[in-house]
């Protein structure tokens, strides 16, 4: 069974793999208004972080992106996986290297992915399954 602390916990992990794909284009769509965006960056950069302090700030920044005119937010999005990357019949696997986000398979993919979360910008770990 599943426990409370494990669904708030990929679901932390699933909305900061979003943002850390999405973020040039949810930083264009805030324009000006973009203190929540930056505010999880910040909160992602600071030690100690958990999921349960990063939820109010992503409830934050999927508010903020609603409002400027994207329905799904950083949450919802019919098209999005909850399933975290390397579960399904995969080849290629990218990973997060400071293991916040669940990553992303190889078809979400089209040159090698970053880390927007981590200062030196270091390229998300390359996998490939068994």
């Amino acid at each position: 069974m599943t426990s409370q602390a494990e669904v708030v916990g990929l679901k932390v992990a699933k909305a900061l793999s979003y943002v850390c794909r999405h973020r040039d284009e949810l930083a264009e769509l805030l324009d000006e208004d973009d203190a929540s965006l930056r505010a999880v960056e910040a909160a992602v950069g600071s030690p100690a972080e958990d999921d349960g302090s990063l939820t109010p700030l992503l409830d934050a920044l999927h508010a903020a992106i609603r409002c400027a005119g994207d329905p799904s937010g950083v949450y919802g999005d019919t098209g999005r996986s909850v399933m975290p990357a390397g579960v399904a019949d995969l080849d290629v696997v990218y990973r997060c290297p400071l293991q916040l986000c669940i990553g992303r398979s190889g078809h979400e993919v089209d040159d090698v992915p970053h880390c927007r979360f981590a200062l030196a910008d270091p390229a998300l770990i390359r996998e490939r399954l068994p």
